[in-house]
């Protein structure tokens, strides 16, 4: 893409957001601009928002928790699930 082919625009972001973002792009080798574009044009071609897998509606389950966050999973044992 050219230069025409983009628009300039201001996203406020939190700063531990940023800090992270700049953090994630150097070590891909990248700017944050370019981390962001990628980020975005990801969310944007997999239709994440909109709530649908291909033609179908998909409700996720939802597990209640008592302690939201903190599930350490370090232990659990993921070839269970395949057997």
């Amino acid at each position: 893409m050219n230069q025409a082919d983009f628009m300039q625009t201001t996203v406020n972001l939190p700063d531990s957001l940023y800090r992270k973002s700049e953090q994630l792009a150097a070590s891909r080798g990248a700017t944050v601009e370019q981390f962001i574009v990628e980020a975005v044009t990801k969310e944007v071609q997999s239709g994440l928002g909109t709530g649908s897998c291909g033609d179908r509606e998909v409700e996720l389950p939802v597990i209640r928790s008592r302690r939201p966050g903190t599930l350490d999973l370090s232990e659990f044992d993921f070839d269970d699930l395949l057997a």
